[in-house]
């Protein structure tokens, strides 16, 4: 049983993780201004007289980036959602359960 609860809860988790993405980028004209950088030398870069081998290389090297920041990104939510629950237990605002949920963000 508690398996299935974990299963839910990291389920729904990772959708409130992918609407709040969604809502930031959406709205954060940081992150549009970089969007629109990013398109801008997308071209540029794809434009390059460059060799197979070392544009590999090169892309490669930029998804290892993406992937460990989307995952850093990820993993400091859970986290985040951790502490704020963790605060609310010891503050008396929610419950204390004799045995805490335990959610791994691995």
């Amino acid at each position: 049983m508690e398996n299935k609860n974990e299963a839910a809860i990291a389920n729904y988790i990772e959708k409130m993780m992918g609407e709040r993405r969604q809502k930031i980028f959406e709205s954060d004209e940081y992150i549009q201004q970089d969007n629109g950088d990013l398109d801008y030398l997308e071209e540029r870069y794809s434009s390059l007289k460059i060799p197979y081998v070392i544009r590999r290389v090169v892309d490669d090297y930029i998804a290892c980036l993406e992937s460990r920041d989307e995952r850093y990104a990820d993993m400091s939510y859970v986290a985040g959602m951790g502490d704020a629950i963790s605060l609310l237990i010891k503050m008396g605002m929610l419950n204390n359960q004799e045995q805490p949920l335990s959610i791994n963000a691995e």
